[in-house]
C-alpha cells in the first residue's frame, strides 16, 4: 500500500509541475507530515524535554532533546516524511537506553511545528538548529529517508562537521525518484521547486559515513543508496544492505549492532 501511495503522491506532482501549478501541490504531496502536536511523555519517553525555537523568519519549531551521558555523543535525528516525532519514539528510545543524546527537530508543519516546509526552509533550520548545538561531547546526525537530504543539504555546507553521518534509505535526487518510477514524466521534475540533489552535495560529505539501505526497498532503489555512497569521499565509509528489508523495516537484529559499532567507534 505504502508503495502505490508514494507512486501516486509522486505522480501527482509530476503532473502538476507539468501545468504549472506545483508550488502549493509540492508542499502537501512531499511533505505529508502529521502535524498533531504530542509530548514527548505521551509517546512514552521519559527524560525527553520539548522546546521551542524561534526562526529568523517568525517560525516555531517543536524540539526534542535529551543530554548525553558522559562520553556519549548526541543524536541529532532528522526524520523522514510520514507521521511525527511520536511515531519514532521506540527508536528514540534506543538512543538513550545506550546513553546516547538526542536532539529530534519537528520539520514545519510536522508535530505542532509552525511554517511551511520547502527545501531551502528545512535546510535553513537544520543549520540554525546545529549552529545553537552545544553539546560537551560529539554530534552524530541521522536522516531518515527525506531526512536524509536534510541532513546531506546540512553536511554538506558546514565547515565544522559533525563526528559522523548515519543515513537510512537515501535517495539521489528527487528528478531521479521520478526517472525510476514514471521516466516519461521524469523531465519535468526541473519545474519543481525542491530538487534535493543528494548525489551531488555528497561530493562533500568528508566525514565517516554509514548507509543502510533495504535490499527490496520499492520506494527508494537500493541503487540510490549505492550512489550516494559512492559519491562520497570520505576515507571512512560503509554501506550496509539489508537483505529483503524494505522502505520502512530496517532497524532489526542484525542492523542494530552494526549502528551502535559505527557510533561507538567514533
Amino acid at each position: 500500500m505504502r508503495r502505490w501511495v508514494f507512486r501516486l503522491t509522486l505522480l501527482g506532482a509530476l503532473l502538476l509541475a507539468a501545468i504549472a501549478a506545483a508550488s502549493q501541490a509540492e508542499r502537501w504531496l512531499f511533505y505529508p507530515f502529521d502535524p498533531r502536536h504530542v509530548a514527548p511523555a505521551q509517546a512514552g519517553l521519559s527524560g525527553v524535554t520539548e522546546t521551542r525555537l524561534d526562526t529568523p523568519d517568525g517560525k516555531s519549531l517543536i524540539v526534542w532533546s535529551a543530554p548525553a551521558q558522559a562520553g556519549q555523543p548526541v543524536i541529532l535525528y532528522f526524520h523522514g516524511n510520514a507521521g511525527n516525532l511520536a511515531v519514532r519514539a521506540g527508536r528514540f528510545q534506543h538512543f538513550l537506553d545506550r546513553g546516547y543524546g538526542l536532539i529530534a527537530p519537528a520539520y514545519r508543519g510536522s508535530s505542532g511545528s509552525s511554517g511551511t516546509p520547502s527545501e531551502a526552509t528545512l535546510t535553513a533550520d537544520a543549520r540554525l538548529i546545529y549552529d545553537r548545538m552545544k553539546p560537551p561531547g560529539p554530534v552524530v546526525v541521522y536522516g531518515e529517508s527525506l531526512g536524509t537530504a536534510v541532513a546531506i543539504s546540512l553536511v554538506a555546507g558546514l565547515d565544522r562537521k559533525p563526528a559522523g553521518l548515519l543515513l537510512e534509505a537515501p535517495f539521489t535526487s528527487i528528478k531521479a525518484l521520478a526517472r525510476a518510477h514514471y521516466p516519461a514524466l521524469a523531465d519535468y521534475a526541473d519545474k519543481l521547486q525542491n530538487k534535493w540533489p543528494s548525489r551531488a552535495r555528497a561530493g562533500q560529505l568528508s566525514l565517516p559515513l554509514f548507509i543502510l539501505h533495504g535490499t527490496q526497498d520499492e520506494l527508494i532503489p537500493h541503487k540510490m543508496g549505492k550512489a550516494i555512497y559512492k559519491a562520497a569521499p570520505g576515507p571512512r565509509k560503509t554501506f550496509y544492505s539489508v537483505k529483503g528489508g524494505g522502505h520502512t523495516d530496517l532497524w532489526r537484529s542484525t542492523t542494530l549492532p552494526r549502528i551502535w559499532r559505527f557510533i561507538d567507534g567514533l
